[in-house]
């Protein structure tokens, strides 16, 4: 058993690299980074989020637009993220949209991850045949019809085991893909990529079946919520922007918002019940803006862009002396917010 110094843990051209492939996936939350959406281990690939062959000359411009350390590591983990093979095609995250505002996100989103990611690589080093028989089976070719029936039929027995030896090591995430109703009358509906772990899913199972309320439904009210209240804290920040002359806003733009419900759980208080989502937001959005001329004579016409991000809560309460469905949601509550304003 080897330790892997940190400084090895980065990506390998032309090596295997599927224990960094396999730590990022798991750390990210087996979704590709791209598109949020859940990804198959065996469709997942690595992604430079600035791209590895990017010129010198770029790279020395990006490094001081987006505030790059100047030993900056393309290779590190920092750089890197899951993504799924969809994504990867030049029609989605070609290699052109590395210099989009959203990226500054992304790349703070690996520098979180790290760590974590690092820390995955290394207990693979210092395991033994144990380990290395499971990575083989976690890397293995799933798209290979007879690997996938072999995975099929003997994967069971192995989370069985897990389960024998410790009840709360055997609960694995499962993803719902909900689309909400944003505003019927133009038919304009929101994704909302829900994970659930054993609780989520039984908070799922008292909400359809009991409370006889489908989840779009209930997400319904709150994600509008959600929405306006982003775009107006968009609107608030174009205009309290530092500028010689005020400047006036139009209504905002979504270029995208994604919205992910990472936890769901659900208890009851004296006659009610109570389900809590938390989740996670980010967004793409831009703005009209209008801004008095210098010399006083007519206006500027400004353009402005936003990237937006943070985290999200909320509630709905089932009184359980009502019918079914009579299921109140309450209020959107924005937890933390981030956003990073260009105006051109």
């Amino acid at each position: 058993m080897v330790r892997i110094a940190v400084r090895n843990v980065r990506y390998r051209k032309g090596g295997p690299n599927k224990e960094l492939r396999l730590a990022l996936w798991e750390v990210w939350g087996s979704k590709c980074y791209w598109c949020s959406k859940p990804v198959e281990f065996g469709f997942v690939q690595i992604d430079h989020i600035i791209p590895k062959d990017v010129s010198e000359p770029r790279m020395r411009e990006l490094k001081r637009t987006y505030g790059l350390p100047h030993d900056f590591d393309i290779h590190d983990p920092k750089n890197l993220a899951p993504i799924c093979t969809p994504c990867n095609g030049a029609e989605n995250k070609s290699n052109d949209t590395y210099d989009a505002p959203i990226v500054v996100t992304r790349l703070k989103t690996a520098e979180k991850h790290r760590a974590k990611v690092i820390a995955h690589v290394q207990r693979f080093g210092l395991s033994g045949k144990v380990a290395a028989h499971l990575l083989e089976a976690a890397t293995a070719d799933l798209s290979d019809p007879g690997l996938r029936q072999e995975f099929l039929d003997h994967a069971p027995a192995v989370v069985q085991i897990l389960a024998m030896m410790d009840p709360g090591l055997g609960d694995y995430q499962s993803f719902r893909e909900v689309e909400v109703a944003v505003c019927e009358d133009t038919g304009r509906y929101q994704r909302v990529d829900v994970t659930l772990d054993r609780r989520g899913r039984s908070a799922v199972s008292l909400l359809e079946e009991v409370c006889e309320t489908e989840l779009a439904d209930t997400l319904q009210a709150p994600v509008v919520q959600l929405i306006d209240e982003i775009h107006n804290r968009v609107t608030a920040g174009f205009e309290g922007a530092e500028s010689s002359d005020p400047i006036t806003a139009g209504p905002p733009t979504d270029d995208f918002i994604t919205l992910d419900v990472d936890s769901l759980d659900f208890s009851r208080f004296a006659g009610e019940i109570e389900f809590t989502f938390n989740g996670t937001f980010e967004g793409s959005l831009s703005a009209s803006l209008v801004r008095s001329s210098s010399d006083g004579d007519g206006t500027d016409e400004l353009q402005g862009d936003a990237v937006v991000s943070g985290t999200f809560s909320i509630v709905a309460v089932w009184d359980l002396t009502d019918d079914p469905a009579d299921l109140s949601a309450g209020e959107c509550t924005i937890v933390n917010w981030e956003q990073d304003l260009h105006v051109s």
